[in-house]
């Protein structure tokens, strides 16, 4: 009765799924064409492996945003502003073809100010603590956090068992424990949403900050000569060519058991997607995973998890992040505005709220926010409170206040609580790749930030997937 039994599964997995009009074969089958997705997809191509790339957006980029002037025609980033100018990040965008040069830096003046009151915080000097974090004080921060915590400026795959206790406590105790203060609110505003960090666990601080302040400090920052970051993802299309990027791809089914729905011939690894009338199977040997691993976007694209990689990615949550480009008439043109606290731990900014408000042109200002919840926040809501703050800080009335451009990243900065550190959740996570044929991606498996998400895939992704290929 067995081989009755099997063609009948077969023949269940088949109809479930309508036959594709199009079949494909490749080594890799690539979801998320983000910047994690997309690094990968290059690289393994450059190498001789073939990929295909399945992007619900009708680009490739992620979370790269480029708002146009209306007035001048200029572009702004304000999704992945900056990337480190280092040799893998150059040697990258010289292979897509993209030259890139030292990136504009901002010339406005700055306000330091409670957005919630629109007030300077009595008894802090931006100005003086922006000096004070760039002395002495940060060489002796790198200095200790280099010779004890080397393995947390990459990833997490490298921690050490038991964690050492401070690095579980909140990044201010450490701070203040380490006479480390002085960097606080300088950290918090290069952090792109970590949360309130006067709760922040300081393995994650130390693992957010490091890279990019050594960066800042000694490599500098560099953007396409276009000015408009979008201009890497594009040319990486073309450099994977159209054969092997599927824009506008819903995923209707993924197979990791072999089975591939029933279709002959069998492969490793099978997806279906879907884009406009057009089916696709793509048959790989290897899935790469490049979205992020929360179970509602994990189920969105049709993964059939099982019970281990469940167990890990159900205990991740997230922020939310995003940006505006706010009409703000009654704020001088002339000023960028930083959100601090007046009656927080060390002036740090509460969320929710804005991180600051940036100049572009005539009315028009940039305006990140956040909020230490995963969801909840709807366009409406953030309209809400950014036009509260730019009230607070500007004066008029809200009907003077309107959007050019709002967009919401979240889920961003996956993460899980110190004690599910503790007992070795990291373990768990970097234990998954290669597993089921199958190879993850990301922020969560790096930092959020593509130049070290780069460094990542290099150090670590990219040699394992070699090594399963060969």
């Amino acid at each position: 009765m067995l081989f009755p039994l099997l063609t009948s599964s077969f023949f269940l997995l088949a109809q479930a799924h309508p036959k594709p009009q199009t079949t494909i074969s490749r080594d890799v089958v690539v979801i998320g064409g983000g910047s994690s997705g997309t690094y990968a997809s290059v690289n393994l191509h450059a190498r001789g492996h073939s990929v295909a790339v399945l992007e619900r957006q009708g680009r490739l980029g992620g979370h790269v945003e480029t708002y146009h002037d209306p007035d001048t025609g200029a572009p702004h980033n304000l999704g992945v502003i900056l990337y480190y100018n280092n040799t893998l990040n150059t040697d990258y965008f010289s292979l897509l073809g993209v030259p890139v040069g030292p990136a504009a830096q901002g010339g406005a003046a700055n306000a330091w100010l409670d957005f919630n009151t629109g007030k300077p915080a009595p008894g802090f000097d931006g100005a003086a603590d922006s000096a004070a974090a760039f002395g002495p004080v940060l060489t002796e921060y790198l200095t200790y956090i280099g010779e004890n915590y080397p393995y947390l400026s990459l990833s997490y795959e490298n921690l050490t068992y038991p964690i050492p206790a401070e690095l579980l406590e909140p990044f201010t105790v450490f701070a203040e424990k380490h006479n480390f203060t002085a960097l606080l609110h300088t950290f918090d505003q290069f952090s792109q949403n970590i949360g309130n960090l006067w709760t922040l666990p300081t393995y994650q601080a130390i693992h957010a900050f490091e890279n990019k302040i050594v960066a800042a400090l000694s490599q500098g920052f560099v953007n396409p000569l276009s000015g408009d970051n979008q201009d890497i993802y594009n040319a990486a299309a073309r450099y994977l060519g159209a054969e092997n990027v599927f824009l506008n791809s819903t995923i209707t089914g993924v197979d990791r058991s072999g089975a591939c729905f029933g279709f002959h011939p069998p492969s490793p690894v099978c997806v279906l997607s879907t884009t406009g009338s057009n089916t696709t199977l793509v048959q790989a040997r290897k899935l790469l995973v490049a979205i992020p691993n929360t179970l509602d976007s994990l189920h969105a694209a049709s993964l059939d998890l099982d019970a281990q990689e469940h167990s890990v990615f159900s205990q991740f949550t997230a922020f939310t992040y995003g940006v505006t480009v706010v009409n703000a008439p009654h704020l001088p043109s002339n000023t960028s505005y930083t959100n601090v606290g007046t009656n927080t731990p060390f002036h740090l900014l509460t969320l929710p709220g804005a991180f600051s408000f940036q100049p572009l042109s005539g009315s028009r200002f940039a305006s990140w926010f956040g909020a230490i919840e995963p969801s909840g926040w709807t366009d409406e809501r953030i309209k809400k409170l950014i036009t509260a703050e730019v009230l607070k800080v500007g004066g008029g009335k809200a009907s003077e206040i309107s959007f050019d451009f709002l967009k919401n990243h979240a889920p961003f900065r996956l993460h899980v609580s110190p004690q599910a550190v503790a007992r070795g959740f990291y373990e768990d996570l970097y234990a998954l790749e290669g597993r089921k044929n199958t190879f993850w991606t990301g922020a969560a498996w790096a930092e959020q930030d593509s130049s070290q998400i780069w460094l990542w895939s290099e150090e670590s992704l990219l040699p394992k997937m070699e090594q399963a290929l060969a």
